[in-house]
């Protein structure tokens, strides 16, 4: 069975690394796009999980006579789908503010660490902790982009490299 594992995932190897190059380039050059996609893709998903629940309850009802529970579960996830997709842009650019507030709160509780132990060190960290907290605070969507193009350069790096890898172990 391992052995089966480990050829598959060899096999796929290069599908994988491809894929975090596209996704990693996809972010770093337009992030405002990945995510909009991102929430197209979430409201796809929520929308096909509460249509294939409507519809397997459609037919447990010819059968029975009555609606069940998945009736009820499927309309739930067309609403969340419909809501996700009209509010998503909200969702995504509160989220980063909320970080950097509970970031802000941490720095304050590293501070109080840091004065009270009179650590240098703890006090520089708390400082940049705070900083970068700040920076999410009053400039959350920005920052969240920034964010998301280091990631995307981080998986475009991962791609490379195990691509890299990959041809080395074969030789």
């Amino acid at each position: 069975m391992f052995q089966t594992f480990r050829e598959n995932f060899r096999r796929h190897t290069l599908l994988h690394d491809a894929v975090f190059i596209v996704i990693g380039s996809a972010i770093v050059f337009n992030p405002g796009a990945f995510f909009q996609f991102v929430g197209y893709l979430i409201a796809g998903y929520l929308m096909l999980l509460g249509l294939i629940n409507i519809y397997d309850d459609y037919k447990i009802k010819k059968q029975t006579g009555s609606w069940g529970l998945g009736f009820v579960t499927g309309l739930i996830f067309v609403v969340l789908a419909v809501a996700f997709l009209f509010f998503a842009p909200v969702i995504v650019s509160i989220l980063p503010f909320l970080l950097g507030i509970s970031i802000v709160i941490n720095g304050l509780v590293q501070l109080t660490f840091a004065l009270n132990t009179r650590q240098t060190g703890a006090l520089i960290y708390s400082i940049l902790v705070l900083i970068a907290g700040a920076v999410l605070v009053f400039n959350p969507f920005k920052s969240l982009l920034v964010l998301m193009q280091v990631f995307g350069f981080i998986l475009i790096f991962m791609g490379v490299i195990e691509i890299i890898g990959h041809f080395r172990n074969k030789a």
